[in-house]
């Protein structure tokens, strides 16, 4: 966050080893394999996409420890000082919404800052980098050959695993039969898991038993099945 002062702040994430392990199948395998190469990227960067809610924070976060890399986002680059951002001294950068429609000339100094020093970046947004912005030109066209790790839609096996993680942030347990029924009929969209968490702490049973469960569905207007 850029705060009136003017100052840019920077975010140096560290895992917790107590925290909960990411998820590395299905949906995730394939951007979690990327990040970890991050040595070999070609020219040191790469982007990550995916779908709103579908975990690029807390992958960002996982890149960031490993790299030793701050972190900042799109709306902080915007609100900073080109020459700001051109002093920063980071040795790797992570940029999560990094697709803020206002970011792109404060981005496109990051991204120079970056190549200058020798500096691995990975930048987060919702879609293919190509699209982020139309100006500067110099911005789209580095943008475009950027390579790209994507988070993939939500599998049957990662939804089941997520929507555990979401109840156990609202430290609700359930059943593996819940889960399971749960993740095989409701909505296929990240946005969804942690809707039916939700429900599930508002739904009488709170989804303990198939009942519950069904009824946990049909209050979001998903079928039950």
């Amino acid at each position: 966050m850029t705060p009136s002062g003017g100052q840019l702040f920077l975010d140096f994430p560290r895992i917790d080893p107590g925290q909960r392990p990411l998820i590395e199948t299905g949906a995730y395998a394939a951007a979690l394999g990327a990040l970890r190469r991050w040595r070999h990227w070609p020219g040191r960067q790469m982007a990550l996409v995916g779908d709103a809610f579908a975990g690029k924070t807390r992958l960002l976060k996982f890149w960031a420890s490993d790299a030793n890399a701050a972190l900042v986002t799109g709306e902080a680059l915007a609100n900073a000082e080109i020459d700001e951002i051109a002093r920063l001294s980071v040795s790797a950068l992570a940029v999560d919404d990094a697709d803020h429609p206002a970011a792109g000339l404060g981005l496109l100094a990051a991204l120079n800052l970056c190549r200058d020093r020798g500096a691995p970046v990975l930048l987060a947004g919702r879609t293919h980098p190509a699209g982020w912005f139309t100006r500067p030109p110099d911005l789209r066209s580095r943008l475009a050959a950027m390579p790209v790790a994507q988070v993939e839609p939500p599998d049957d096996e990662t939804l089941a695993l997520r929507l555990r993680e979401e109840c156990a942030l609202r430290h609700l347990i359930l059943s593996d039969e819940s889960v399971t029924y749960l993740a095989n009929r409701m909505e296929r969209s990240w946005q969804a898991v942690g809707q039916v968490a939700d429900q599930i702490e508002r739904t009488p049973g709170r989804a303990d038993g198939l009942r519950s469960a069904r009824a946990v569905l049909t209050a979001l207007g998903m079928d039950p099945g």
